[in-house]
């Protein structure tokens, strides 16, 4: 064989090689794709507790998993699961209760793993912090109303949101204040810090970075209630999905929470380099990384990433939002969990 034929022959056989993988590829469309990145859309909440979000990401553990990840932030968890119903994002760092609450008016959405718990704390400040003297008692709030000749003013996030439900909670149930006393005015987050400041709100509920800006901005702001005290166990953010995602990609998830677990690992063992990362998303511009830190070292700052633990606190925190007419629906809380991601992803 010549040296001419030899190398047609080599070229017959490397264009019917090609030819197969085309055809194979045709046939199996799912294995030209298996190299690309998984893109998903993820929704937030501008706090700490969607700090590990920011940290895989941030790291770049998002993109090791072939992951290619969107962030979009929102200012309340009734808003982002609004847009989560309506797929407009396809995952979302936000409040356990406007999750299940949407669930129970039929929305397909599930929790997939925690990221935080207590979170949420009441704060004060001018003349309602010193009236009180950081014990707030149904008597207190009532001489406080009769001296001022007006209601107290409490700032939180929308009906429905966790903030609003653990508020309502320790008012009504923990200190047993009269609802006639309080006028419980809904807003953003970020306007409900500013609202603090300035001095148009005597309280509000505010958790990490907030809590540690505010006093380090004003010093007089004094903490009401922990989130333990607000609601024992409080369940605060998790991750949840939506249903037809969780079907056409089980396995990017079950990576993505691998990353989602390293990134709380790092929390607790390396709070200035997670402060560094997180403070990318979170605070560039607004604070400095070492505000960040101190606020991932607060004893208001729990990350668990287990959704396991959570579901007793969660169930009471649902039967409490039934019956203040937050949740119009009944569902079994654990049905909402879907904990087939996580526990794949602890096991690795």
């Amino acid at each position: 064989m010549t040296a001419l034929t030899r190398r047609s022959a080599m070229l017959a056989v490397a264009a019917v090689a090609s030819l197969t993988a085309a055809s194979l590829t045709a046939l199996t469309p799912g294995a030209a794709r298996a190299a690309d990145p998984v893109k998903l859309e993820v929704g937030y909440i501008p706090i700490l507790a969607a700090a590990p979000l920011f940290i895989l990401e941030g790291e770049g553990w998002a993109r090791e998993a072939g992951i290619d990840l969107k962030l979009t932030k929102f200012e309340s968890g009734p808003h982002a699961i609004q847009a989560m119903a309506a797929g407009k994002i396809d995952l979302l760092y936000a409040g356990v209760a406007p999750v299940l609450v949407a669930r129970s008016k039929g929305a397909d959405v599930s929790v997939i793993a925690n990221s935080a718990v207590e979170e949420m704390v009441v704060a004060s400040r001018g003349e309602f912090a010193k009236a009180l003297g950081g014990k707030a008692t149904a008597e207190s709030i009532a001489k406080f109303v009769a001296d001022s000749g007006r209601k107290v003013k409490i700032g939180t996030q929308p009906p429905g949101s966790v903030p609003d439900t653990v508020l309502r909670h320790w008012l009504f149930k923990v200190v047993k204040a009269d609802p006639a006393n309080v006028e419980i005015i809904s807003m953003g987050i970020e306007k409900t810090q500013q609202a603090l400041l300035a001095g148009a709100l005597d309280a509000a509920t505010i958790r990490e970075p907030t809590v540690t800006v505010t006093q380090k901005v004003d010093p007089n702001v004094g903490l009401l209630a922990t989130g333990a005290e607000m609601f024992p166990n409080q369940p605060g953010t998790v991750i949840a999905v939506r249903g037809p995602v969780a079907k056409e990609h089980g396995e990017a998830l079950t990576r993505l929470l691998k990353a989602h677990i390293r990134a709380v690992d790092q929390i607790a063992e390396d709070p200035a380099r997670s402060a560094k990362v997180a403070n990318e998303y979170l605070g560039k511009g607004l604070m400095e990384p070492a505000t960040l830190e101190a606020a991932f070292r607060s004893p208001g700052s729990k990350f668990v990433a287990d959704p396991h633990g959570v579901v007793p606190a969660v169930e009471q925190m649902m039967a409490y939002a039934k019956e203040i007419g937050s949740a119009e629906g009944t569902i079994p809380v654990a049905e909402a969990f879907d904990f087939r991601f996580y526990d794949a992803a602890a096991a690795k």
